[in-house]
């Protein structure tokens, strides 16, 4: 067998933000408690550890204390639930994402001038109602043959943004179907470049590869998207969200093996996938393609 590690694995530059500000928080302050709106990201072993730690879950506002603090989770939050937080008088801690901000300042210059907001991403996604919920109205795709003129009646004027781990080659098919609609379009491109990077990568090497694993959780947007882009080139590909899970995959020997990961993925769990597959029935390829994934070489996502 020859492991092949994705150039770019674990978390992005926006979740490993967002956990070195918890887990600060977390140890700084112990005599406060802080409370997380939803999952401040979205991997179920992240969040055990963050909860270990002692940050508590809730799903919604009426649910913390007069006292508690609130994270923001990193994928964004309405307009609406800011407002909320003040009245309530809660004290709270904003995460969101650097990338993310930068879409909520799209769509609302978008707003400003006059255009429709046209939002393309996952409806309900915590990132999408997050974006949605910057301005008064907009609309949401997540597919190109949902984009037709029943969806765009009266709409002259459009304005596009991204959810920002949207799968890129998607994304630009559903603008060219609203071009095809709308008179006047802008597009402004949000999906970020640690996304568009690890979506590449993850084409090319599964061109190459006689399997694909992609580690992370299925509630991730990102890790679902780079599944089904590595699915829709190598049916011989799998999702694993436990380091056991690759037990059950069967590998031929002499195969070739490609790794890639999710944005919020724990190095520890890619590391623990790694060992058990140099484990099995031998393992060729370059020292670096084997080691890059595994204690304090994690390369994360970019900035």
């Amino acid at each position: 067998m020859k492991i092949v590690l994705s150039e770019t694995l674990s978390y992005c530059f926006g979740v490993r933000k967002t956990l070195e500000l918890t887990d600060k928080l977390l140890a700084e302050r112990p005599d406060r408690t802080y409370y997380m709106l939803g999952e401040i990201v979205h991997n179920e072993h992240v969040i055990e550890d963050l909860m270990a730690k002692g940050l508590c879950i809730v799903q919604t506002l009426e649910d913390v204390p007069p006292g508690g603090v609130v994270i923001l989770q990193s994928h964004g939050s309405t307009r609406k639930r800011y407002r909320e937080l003040e009245e309530r008088g809660l004290e709270y801690v904003d995460a969101t994402c650097p990338m993310v901000k930068i879409i909520h300042d799209r769509i609302r210059e978008v707003e400003a001038e006059g255009r429709t907001p046209v939002v393309i991403g996952q409806v309900g996604h915590e990132e999408v109602r997050g974006i949605v919920g910057q301005v008064a109205r907009a609309l949401v795709v997540k597919a190109p043959d949902e984009v037709t003129p029943e969806l765009f009646e009266g709409v002259r004027r459009a304005g596009v943004v991204s959810q920002s781990t949207f799968i890129e080659e998607d994304a630009l098919r559903i603008v060219e179907r609203i071009r095809g609609i709308v008179p006047d379009v802008v597009f402004h491109d949000t999906i970020c470049q640690p996304t568009k990077t690890r979506q590449r990568e993850v084409e090319a090497h599964t061109r190459r590869a006689d399997c694909v694993i992609v580690i992370g959780s299925k509630h991730s947007a990102n890790t679902m998207h780079l599944f089904h882009i590595a699915r829709k080139i190598n049916p011989q590909t799998h999702l694993i969200d436990k380091p056991e899970n690759v037990e059950t995959i069967a590998i031929p020997a002499g195969a070739t093996v490609f790794v890639a990961s999710g944005a919020s993925t724990p190095g520890e769990l890619i590391e623990e996938v790694v060992r058990r597959l140099e484990a099995r029935d031998g393992v060729s390829g370059r020292p670096e393609e084997k080691t890059a994934a595994l204690p304090g070489k994690v390369k994360g996502g970019g900035a």
